[in-house]
C-alpha cells in the first residue's frame, strides 16, 4: 500500500479534463508514476525506490502512452501498442498469447486495412480517483481515437477477471484463459473487439466516442498537443 493516505479526488460534474500523449519526458514520468501508484495501491507490484513503473514495451516504436489531467494533476493513463501481421511488432498480449493474437489478426481480412491490431494496456487511475468511473471511459475514448487513426481492425485488452463484465459491455469477447502478464502479480485474461463492433458500441455509448462535442479539437493530439475532454454526456 502507499506510505501515506491519499485524499480522494471525487468525480466532478461537468469537470474539464485534458489529454496529452507522452511524447516528452515530463508527461512520460507522469504516466510511469501513475502506474506505480495505481498498481502498488492494489497490491499488484512490490515497492521500488524509483516510484515508477516502466517496462520493455515502453521503448518500442509501436507504443504510444497518454495521460489525462484534471486541474493540471495527472489522474489517469493508458498505453497502446500497434500490431500488424508480419511486421515483427510486439506487445505484451502478443508475447503472452501469440497463438490467439496472431490467429485473430490472420482471420481479419478487411480489404485495405486487414490484419492490423492494437493492444490497449496499462490503463490506470490515480488512487485518488479510484471511484471516478467516468475517467475510465475518457481513457478508453482516447485509446479508441488512436485505434481509429491507425486503421485498427482488432482491439486487444488483457484485463483482470473481475473487469471482464465491463469489457463485455464495450463489445469485447474472451479469446483465451487468464495467464500471467508481464510486470503484474495478478493473472490477466485476453479479450478482443472487432472494428465493426467498436463502431457499433461507440455509437451506442457516445461517452467513449472521440468524435463528439465532449472532445476538443484532435488536430494536434498525435503531435503532443493537449485535447480538452468532458466526462458529461455529449
Amino acid at each position: 500500500m502507499l506510505d501515506s493516505p491519499v485524499r480522494p479526488l471525487l468525480p466532478v460534474r461537468n469537470a474539464s479534463y485534458t489529454a496529452r500523449l507522452a511524447l516528452d519526458a515530463e508527461t512520460r514520468l507522469d504516466a510511469y508514476r501513475l502506474r506505480y501508484d495505481a498498481y502498488l495501491s492494489q497490491g499488484f507490484i512490490a515497492p521500488n525506490v524509483t516510484g515508477m513503473f516502466v517496462d520493455e514495451y515502453d521503448a518500442l516504436p509501436n507504443t504510444l502512452t497518454m495521460v489525462i489531467y484534471l486541474d493540471d494533476r495527472p489522474v489517469g493513463s493508458v498505453r497502446t501498442c500497434s500490431l500488424s501481421l508480419g511486421s515483427g511488432q510486439r506487445s505484451a498480449a502478443a508475447d503472452v498469447y501469440p497463438d490467439a493474437v496472431f490467429r485473430l489478426l490472420r482471420e481479419n481480412r478487411n480489404p485495405g486495412f486487414g490484419q492490423r491490431g492494437l493492444e490497449v494496456n496499462r490503463m490506470v487511475r490515480s488512487p485518488a480517483c479510484e471511484n471516478n468511473q467516468g475517467l475510465v471511459f475518457l481513457l478508453y475514448r482516447m485509446a479508441g481515437y488512436i485505434a481509429m487513426t491507425t486503421h485498427t481492425q482488432i482491439i486487444f485488452a488483457c484485463v483482470r477477471v473481475n473487469h471482464v463484465p465491463l469489457y463485455r459491455r464495450l463489445g469485447y469477447r474472451e479469446a483465451a484463459e487468464p495467464r500471467s502478464y508481464p510486470g503484474l502479480s495478478c493473472p490477466m485474461q485476453l479479450l478482443y473487439c472487432t472494428r465493426e463492433t467498436y463502431d457499433d458500441i461507440r455509437a451506442a455509448y457516445p461517452v467513449i466516442d472521440p468524435y463528439t462535442r465532449a472532445t476538443g479539437s484532435l488536430d494536434g493530439f498525435l503531435a503532443g498537443e493537449p485535447v480538452c475532454l468532458s466526462a458529461s454526456r455529449p
